[in-house]
C-alpha cells in the first residue's frame, strides 16, 4: 500500500513538473512571440517615418525649385524692362522732334509764290533735311509705305479710294509720315488705300467670259 502511494506521488511531482516545464515554455515562446511582434512594429513604424520624410524632403525640393525659377523669371523680365527703358530712353524726345518734322514736311511741301518764299522753303527743307539725319542716327527710320501693300502693323488707313488699275490694298498716298525707332513704330504711317470694287456689270461680263471658256 505504501508503494502504491509512494508510486502515485512521484508520478504527481513528475506530472507537477513537466507542467512546470510546459508553462516555462509557453511563456518563453509568448514573450518571444511578443518580442518578434515588436520588433516587427517597430520596423514597420520607422519605415512609415522614413517614407513620409522622403516625400516631404521631395516636396521641400519642388518648392524650392519652383521658388528658384520664379525668381529667375521675375529676374529676366525686370533685366528686359530695364533693358528696354535703356534702349527706348529717348522715345520722348523723338515724338517731339517728330511733331516739328511734321511741321516742316507741311511747309516743304507749299508753292512758293515768291522768290523769297523760295528760298525761306529751301531753308526750310535743309533744316528738315538735319532732323532727318539726327534722328536717323538714333535708329529712327521713315516707314516706307507709298506703293507697298497695306500693313496694319505699320500703317493707319485714313482714306479710301477705288483704283481698278491698281492693286487691290496698294497704299496710293502717305497722308502723314510713320516712323520706326530701332524695331518699335513709335509713328505708323497715316495712308490712303486703294480698295478695288468691280461694278456689277462688269462682274457679269467677266463671269461670262469665264462660261463661255
Amino acid at each position: 500500500m505504501n508503494n502504491q502511494t509512494e508510486e502515485k506521488e512521484i508520478v504527481l511531482e513528475e506530472t507537477k513538473e513537466n507542467n512546470q516545464e510546459e508553462n516555462h515554455s509557453s511563456k518563453e515562446e509568448k514573450h518571444h512571440c511578443h518580442e518578434k511582434n515588436h520588433s516587427e512594429c517597430c520596423h514597420n513604424k520607422e519605415n512609415e517615418e522614413l517614407t513620409l520624410a522622403k516625400q516631404t524632403i521631395l516636396e521641400l525640393q519642388n518648392k524650392l525649385m519652383y521658388t528658384q525659377a520664379d525668381a529667375i523669371n521675375y529676374r529676366k523680365r525686370k533685366d528686359e524692362e530695364v533693358a528696354n527703358t535703356l534702349k527706348y530712353a529717348n522715345q520722348d524726345l523723338i515724338m517731339d522732334l517728330l511733331n516739328v518734322i511734321e511741321n516742316l514736311d507741311h511747309a516743304a511741301s507749299l508753292i512758293p509764290e515768291t522768290e523769297k518764299e523760295k528760298k525761306i522753303q529751301n531753308g526750310i527743307k535743309m533744316i528738315n533735311q538735319q532732323f532727318q539725319d539726327i534722328l536717323k542716327k538714333y535708329g529712327v527710320v521713315e516707314i516706307e509705305a507709298l506703293g507697298y501693300p497695306f500693313d496694319g502693323n505699320y500703317m493707319e488707313a485714313m482714306l479710301v479710294e477705288n483704283d481698278l488699275e491698281k492693286p487691290d490694298d496698294m497704299v496710293l498716298e502717305v497722308l502723314i509720315k510713320g516712323y520706326k525707332y530701332k524695331e518699335r513704330v513709335i509713328k505708323p504711317a497715316v495712308v490712303k488705300v486703294n480698295k478695288v470694287e468691280v461694278p456689277q456689270e462688269q462682274e457679269d461680263k467677266n463671269k461670262e467670259k469665264g462660261n463661255d471658256k
